[in-house]
């Protein structure tokens, strides 16, 4: 027997993401089992068991609920190999067979039958077992007749009618559901690409950042040097005519020398880079949203911490609401303070409705330099503001 190729098993993913079969399933279980005990109450209550007969039902019965707990309960039934999935859908319509020869009561577990077909079979093979099913129904009618086709022929009509009818409306409910199910892959790949794209644009940025500051660090120095040559050059020209005038020339060279080793100490670039984000982030929020008559921006360096404070006399919104578009920009809230936790950062946001809104972003710098070169300290803190 060639190895049968069966669909894949249908996923589909709820907003949540529980997934909709495993949310189901325990409906499911309650409804086949429950057709199973009506159709045997009914089969009871009907007289339809003759005393030889109960052994029969009784095995029959224990045999669909034994193998339903083995494939369905004990292990998932996407987990089964073809060939397990193949023996139980023959099982299911070999026990039909026999309980319906005895009863016709069980008629009905043909309502549980059609999509545990198609659940384990791939379409090409649930069609044709689906149609037994009507094939079974007819052999029976016409064994009820006694083998008068003239008699059970109407019955039989109807049995493979019906059959035919929950065959292709099994197979149209599959089909949708594993083409919702791939549409749900393809936006679950999609999403994924989204991500990966968004990552690869922020590297790029904060590359491209780094590699501008690296540029500008460059370019300082090297005035910076071009200075120190050009004073000692010059002290040395006047060094025994106006010595006064060449320790000139020497201390203003000192002076430059400590403010390009004090330029070298910058922030770390990633630092660097997520001060300028969220200063971007924060002033482009006030703008949309805050409707602010000015906006202060402070950045201060102290001996191992960055400070940036944006505060605003806007409209402000209620923090506990971030989801919600406002002056925090909801998703934009959430990445400034991811960007702050990633680097060990801190950022607190404080607003009131109608008070306006402080934004405060704290971020560990290293040695910093404060004014004149000097490193920064708490009582000597280097501050910028822009009012607008």
């Amino acid at each position: 027997m060639t190895p049968m190729r069966t669909q894949p098993a249908p996923v589909m993913t709820a907003p949540g993401g529980v997934d909709v079969w495993e949310r189901w399933l325990p409906a499911w279980h309650v409804y086949h089992l429950g057709v199973i005990a009506m159709t045997t109450l009914l089969a009871v209550n009907g007289g339809q068991i003759q005393g030889a007969e109960v052994p029969v039902v009784v095995v029959g019965i224990a045999v669909l609920v034994g193998a339903y707990w083995a494939v369905w309960l004990r292990q998932s039934l996407w987990s089964q190999r073809d060939r397990t999935r193949v023996g139980y859908a023959v099982l299911l319509l070999v026990v039909f067979a026999v309980l319906l020869r005895v009863a016709p009561s069980f008629a009905f577990l043909q309502f549980t039958l059609y999509p545990q077909l198609f659940f384990c079979l791939p379409n090409r093979w649930a069609i044709p077992a689906g149609l037994s099913i009507g094939v079974i129904m007819a052999a029976d009618t016409l064994a009820e007749a006694g083998g008068d086709v003239a008699v059970a022929a109407p019955k039989m009509v109807l049995d493979l009618a019906s059959a035919a009818a929950f065959t292709m409306l099994s197979a149209w409910i599959g089909a949708i559901i594993v083409q919702s199910a791939e549409r749900q892959q393809l936006l679950t790949e999609l999403a994924a690409t989204r991500a990966e794209l968004a990552t690869a644009e922020r590297d790029a940025g904060v590359a491209e950042e780094r590699s501008r500051l690296s540029r500008e660090i460059h370019d300082t120095l090297a005035q910076g040097f071009a200075s120190v040559v050009t004073h000692l050059e010059a002290a040395d020209a006047v060094l025994d005519a106006d010595p006064g005038r060449a320790r000139g020339h020497m201390h203003a060279a000192t002076d430059v020398a400590r403010a390009s080793l004090d330029e070298a100490r910058g922030l770390d670039p990633d630092v660097e880079v997520t001060v300028l984000r969220a200063a971007q982030e924060a002033l482009a929020n006030a703008r949309r949203h805050a409707a602010a008559g000015s906006i202060a921006v402070t950045l201060t360096y102290f001996d191992d911490t960055v400070a940036l404070d944006v505060i605003d006399d806007g409209r402000g919104f209620d923090p506990a609401a971030v989801a919600e578009p406002g002056p925090a920009g909801g998703h934009g809230l959430r990445g400034m303070r991811e960007r702050a936790e990633r680097l060990h950062g801190t950022l607190a946001v404080e607003s009131t409705p109608g008070e306006g809104t402080a934004i405060a972003l704290s971020l560990p710098a290293g040695v910093v330099p404060g004014p004149g070169g000097v490193p920064g300290s708490a009582a000597a803190a280097s501050r910028a503001s822009i009012a607008g």
